[in-house]
């Protein structure tokens, strides 16, 4: 006896043809869909550039900070010193023997923070430098974390980051720079320096220029900031909200 049509399939009917008919909406399925986008390429490039800059300019900075060679003397033969020059440091000074077109070094001396005859602008990088290391540091750990956010799609936590390295990294650059500046004026004015007699340094050399070091740490502070600048490119994206999609069927 044929079925009536109260026992037909619901599952064989045809699909409904009507206008009012509800349509299918579908999202993203994965939080790693956004990783193929070419803005967040691009944004993750620049983020990467300036982590390798940045990376660059810390180190630069960081390994300034250990060398003498900031102030360059010029000492010429007196009746108790040979003709010599010396390299005067954040944290040290060394004496150079110049002879034959070699220079051969003779000894360093060491100096610290609580030394009375360390002029201001020593005192200065010795807290600058230090501190400059320090928010490098934290810069790059805060910049790790945005790229690890920015991998998985999670753009609040990628923003803030990547802000907070951006602000670390650029003050750091501030850090240095300012110690380097510092330094190139007490060249251009000539500032001696009462070194105690143990160093055999007169108080003002003959002449004096600007050291490998200061231009070291220059670079650095460069890369730092550049670096930092980069950071923040990292913006909301316009094109990263998830609009419904209606499909076909």
């Amino acid at each position: 006896m044929p079925a009536g049509p109260s026992h037909l399939c619901v599952a064989c009917a045809p699909p409904s043809t009507s206008p009012h008919a509800p349509t299918e909406v579908s999202f993203p399925s994965s939080p790693w869909s956004a990783s193929t986008s070419p803005l967040f390429n691009g944004r993750l490039k620049l983020q990467l550039m300036g982590f390798v800059v940045a990376t660059v300019g810390w180190v630069l900075g960081t390994t300034s900070m250990a060398l003498a060679e900031w102030r360059v003397w010029y000492v010429n033969s007196t009746s108790l010193l040979s003709s010599h020059l010396a390299c005067v440091g954040v944290w040290r000074a060394c004496i150079f023997h110049q002879g034959n077109g070699l220079d051969r070094a003779i000894g360093c001396q060491g100096y610290s923070y609580f030394d009375p005859y360390v002029p201001m602008d020593i005192h200065v990088a010795q807290i600058l430098l230090p501190l400059a290391t320090v928010l490098g540091l934290f810069s790059k750990a805060a910049i790790i974390f945005a790229l690890k956010n920015m991998y998985l799609s999670k753009v609040q936590k990628t923003c803030d980051a990547s802000a907070v390295a951006g602000m670390l990294s650029i003050a750091a650059s501030f850090c240095i720079l300012a110690a380097v500046v510092w330094n190139q004026l007490s060249i251009q004015t000539e500032e001696g320096i009462a070194f105690p007699p143990s160093f055999n340094l007169p108080f003002k050399p003959d002449s004096q220029e600007v050291g490998g070091a200061a231009l070291m740490a220059f670079l650095g502070s460069c890369g730092l900031f550049f670096g930092g600048l980069a950071y923040f490119s990292y913006k909301y994206p316009l094109d990263s909200r998830v609009y419904p999609t209606t499909s076909d069927t």
